[in-house]
């Protein structure tokens, strides 16, 4: 072999040895301390601090009628979260940190203590490093995140990442969880049994990359004790010029902090327009 074609062989060498290290990289997680390192480094430089966009509602109810809705909402990191049920009676929640605050006709009518699964797992993580994941995951007692597993699905061959479990099956498909795709690194799901006794599921899929600064579920789907109760679907997702650092209880039927759409043609932004079927 001459020098030429040594040098060629060893450059490829090298490439496909990169190749190979970043596709089995992920394979090589053994831990929730290492899933959440492996997803700082994917996407912790890299996701938004503020987005808006709108909700599909369906609601099905325990006598199989089904209703529909649209809400808007917008995030702002970190952990906050205003969701606008009816826009023109200024209806909806506001969520800070642990704390959910509810409106009716603009008016502050209630507050409590709780969480934004959604918010937290699919927002709020992406944007902390490794060790903020686990002392934040661990001080809401979401998970136990010293139990971790990989789990085929055996009908879809779907792997997954699971925090909270240590083997899954029978015995452990009820505990409090956490779902990753092992490729993306994205949650799948977030499982947990809450103080009224009944168990609460949301799974997340379809994901798309908003301005290419983080991904969103287009759908999500709420489900009690296994039923669905809830299929939301988002669409119309933007990415605002200026970012927005506090989302304000006072200010609840203040529209610009919420509704305004009309961006500039030439500004930097993104909006994705995601169709319903």
């Amino acid at each position: 072999m001459n020098k030429i074609s040594r040098n060629r062989f060893v450059i490829l060498l090298t490439i496909g040895i990169m190749i190979l290290l970043s596709a089995t990289s992920c394979s090589n997680i053994r831990s929730a301390k290492g899933l959440f390192t492996a997803i700082e480094k994917r996407y912790c430089a890299n996701w938004f601090n503020n987005i808006r966009y709108m909700i599909s509602v369906v609601k099905f109810n325990d006598d199989n009628s089904e209703k529909r809705s649209t809400c808007s909402a917008e995030y702002v990191r970190p952990s906050q979260h205003i969701i606008k049920t009816d826009l023109i009676n200024d209806d909806g929640y506001i969520y800070r940190n642990d704390t959910i605050y509810a409106f009716k006709d603009g008016e502050m009518i209630s507050s409590k203590q709780g969480i934004n699964d959604f918010v937290f797992i699919v927002m709020d993580l992406y944007g902390m490093t490794a060790d903020e994941m686990m002392t934040r995951i661990e001080q809401t007692g979401f998970v136990n995140t010293s139990e971790f597993c990989t789990y085929e699905n055996p009908e879809s061959k779907r792997k997954s990442y699971i925090v909270g479990v240590s083997n899954y099956g029978e015995e452990t498909e009820k505990n409090n969880q956490i779902w990753f795709d092992t490729q993306t690194l994205l949650p799948q799901m977030v499982q947990r049994k809450r103080d009224d006794g009944h168990l609460y599921s949301i799974s997340f899929d379809n994901y798309i990359q908003i301005g290419g600064c983080g991904w969103m579920p287009q759908k999500i789907t709420y489900s009690m004790d296994g039923q669905i109760k809830i299929i939301e679907r988002i669409y119309d997702a933007v990415i605002p010029i200026y970012e927005k650092t506090e989302l304000s209880v006072e200010n609840f039927c203040d529209n610009e902090s919420i509704n305004e759409m009309q961006l500039s043609p030439n500004s930097n932004f993104s909006l994705n327009f995601m169709v319903e079927p």
